[in-house]
């Protein structure tokens, strides 16, 4: 995973996935959080990134997905657990195949978390389970969903990549 951290600060290369069906969106969170997020995870060193999305997609829920093109270039500057993250991140549009059952779950459905955290990290090689559930589009703004700027964005997705300096307090 391409994270390192200095002086009480965190650097974090992470693509995301962005599924969306019958007007939803699929959000995870792990079941230690409180916040939901898009799927995807942390780049490997030499992965390109969209072939790290395909790779985390099916190592959390055992899906072969299709990427589609990038949506976001996103600079994220955030606090978690006392530390500061600057995270640079790529979103892009993803699905599924047509008859993948996840398609059509109504409620929530699991996936795992491997190899967590980076070395010096309280969860570093722990398995961490993780929540999936899709939500519509018009109820985003109400979910605690981060990077903020997804809860409008997510609702008027450009036809071109868009570049996002976000801050979250």
């Amino acid at each position: 995973m391409i994270t390192f951290e200095k002086q009480n600060n965190i650097f974090v290369y992470r693509v995301a996935g962005v599924a969306i069906h019958d007007n939803r969106v699929l959000v995870h969170r792990s079941i230690i959080d409180d916040f939901w997020s898009l799927p995807g995870g942390r780049c490997e060193l030499l992965e390109i990134s969209k072939d790290a999305l395909i790779r985390e997609m099916r190592e959390e829920i055992g899906v072969k997905t299709s990427i589609i093109r990038p949506l976001y270039f996103v600079e994220n500057f955030f606090i978690f657990e006392g530390k500061k993250y600057h995270e640079l991140s790529i979103f892009y549009l993803m699905e599924f195949p047509p008859d993948s059952k996840l398609l059509f779950e109504n409620d929530t459905f699991y996936g795992y978390e491997k190899e967590l955290g980076a070395e010096g990290n309280k969860l570093y090689g722990e398995e961490l389970q993780l929540i999936f559930k899709w939500v519509e589009i018009n109820q985003l703004e109400e979910l605690r969903l981060y990077p903020l700027f997804l809860r409008k964005s997510l609702k008027n997705i450009k036809q071109h990549p868009e570049h996002i300096i976000n801050q979250d307090d």
